[in-house]
């Protein structure tokens, strides 16, 4: 799922030092409409363990709103759960924690109001700044 007009011009590896520096292009995307200008969909770094994607790979699997344009095939659907279940493995890593249950249910995202569109996001969880203070 790719639906960012304003993504990282590959070329910019080349021309930004700082960018090429600390950064390789490891995949390629392009924009749907329009001119195909391409853009990064994945990047990483051989010196620091970082990685960046430029695309969504969990509303493959979780969005299903009429003209998305999401490809459901079962290819793109098996791809995009390895990346799904690729950045939790790493996330897990992190030794960081709420804590126990009772802890944790105080900040889970279904204590929030849902509210479900048919817009490509999908649902979005509506947050008040008085619930954080």
């Amino acid at each position: 799922m790719n639906s960012h007009s304003y993504g990282l011009d590959p070329a910019k590896f080349d021309t930004d030092e700082g960018l090429g520096g600390m950064f390789k292009l490891t995949s390629i995307s392009y924009e749907p409409e329009g001119e195909q200008r391409p853009f990064t969909a994945t990047m990483e770094s051989d010196k620091y363990p970082l990685f960046g994607t430029q695309f969504h790979p969990e509303k493959t699997i979780t969005m299903f709103n009429d003209n998305s344009g999401v490809n459901h095939s079962w290819t793109s659907e098996k791809l995009n759960r390895h990346f799904a279940d690729y950045f939790m493995t790493l996330a897990r890593q992190n030794p960081n924690s709420f804590g126990d249950f009772s802890a944790t249910q105080e900040w889970i995202i279904q204590n929030y109001d849902l509210i479900v569109t048919d817009l490509y996001y999908g649902e979005v969880y509506a947050f008040n700044s008085a619930d954080f203070q």
